[in-house]
């Protein structure tokens, strides 16, 4: 008897686990038309050259978009095709940026300071850069650039939205990772509503 419960018990896992990776892979498309949003949103600087970051996204939506390769060109418009999943160094930064920790979180004003220290923690990783050595004029945006950087090299953070990279067939335009933060953004929003207009008994 207990063995048949196992059992049972077992196969519903098995059913919710794959009925979740089906819904999960469906937020995933295979490709999407990403821009860049126009003006720079701040800058700093490394030794003797400026970091300037433009935002850029995925065309229609509100899912969160980096890029992976400073010396190559923004997005324009073009199709990126699905090309795997970040190494385990890129997705520790990613969970220890914005937006799988919040703006408040990360002590910082508004979401494209946020979006901006974590492209340059991003882009320091992958270019070697020691962020220690990254100056600008706003001491927020330098402590949390420091702080996403460190905390993701040691792996302090676990990523809970889904990011994959995507590639396009123009090899001057940088990879990027996308971010699919738009379920976790709206269920953030419902949470937030829900605390701010509790139901009431009736």
């Amino acid at each position: 008897m207990k063995f048949k419960k196992c059992i049972k018990v077992l196969s519903y896992f098995i059913i919710f686990t794959l009925l979740v990776g089906i819904n999960m892979g469906a937020n995933m498309p295979d490709t999407v038309n990403i821009i860049t949003e126009k003006g720079i949103l701040y800058t700093v600087q490394y030794e003797n050259f400026d970091l300037n970051v433009e935002k850029i996204k995925i065309e229609g939506s509100n899912d969160v978009v980096y890029c992976l390769e400073i010396d190559k060109n923004y997005p324009s418009g073009q199709k990126f095709l699905l090309n795997g999943t970040n190494n385990e160094k890129i997705n520790n930064l990613v969970a220890a940026g914005y937006p799988n920790r919040s703006v408040a979180e990360l002590k910082l004003d508004n979401e494209n300071e946020a979006y901006f220290a974590t492209q340059i923690a991003i882009w320091s990783s992958v270019q070697g850069y020691d962020v220690n050595k990254i100056k600008g004029d706003n001491p927020k945006i330098l402590a949390a650039i420091r702080n996403i950087y460190n905390d993701g090299v040691s792996g302090k953070y676990k990523n809970i939205i889904q990011s994959k990279i995507y590639k396009t067939s123009d090899n001057s335009v940088q990879e990027v990772i996308v971010i699919f933060s738009d379920d976790l953004m709206a269920e953030e929003k419902a949470e937030s509503e829900q605390m701010e207009y509790p139901p009431q008994e009736g």
